[in-house]
């Protein structure tokens, strides 16, 4: 199935893009996209914790992905 990715802020500079599509396999959950993406990307295998929203909302690694999701990825958010 194909997903659309989407980078944000630190994520975007260390991949060099704001986004892609990604063919994955069928019944994939968001923690099997990361481990790909880790994969496709070095800079990215040293990030613990990645936030992920599918559709516009923020998911567990467990949430099964569909056909047309769109991913949109974050780096962790701290402040104060």
């Amino acid at each position: 199935m194909r997903i659309k990715l989407k980078f944000f802020a630190t994520i975007r500079e260390l991949v060099g893009s704001s986004g892609e599509a990604m063919d994955i396999q069928e019944d994939a959950t968001v923690s099997t996209l990361l481990d790909k993406v880790k994969k496709d990307y070095d800079a990215l295998k040293t990030m613990e914790r990645i936030l992920v929203a599918v559709n516009g909302e923020y998911v567990d690694p467990e949430a099964l992905l569909r056909e047309g999701d769109v991913v949109a990825l974050f780096p962790p958010v701290s402040g104060g």
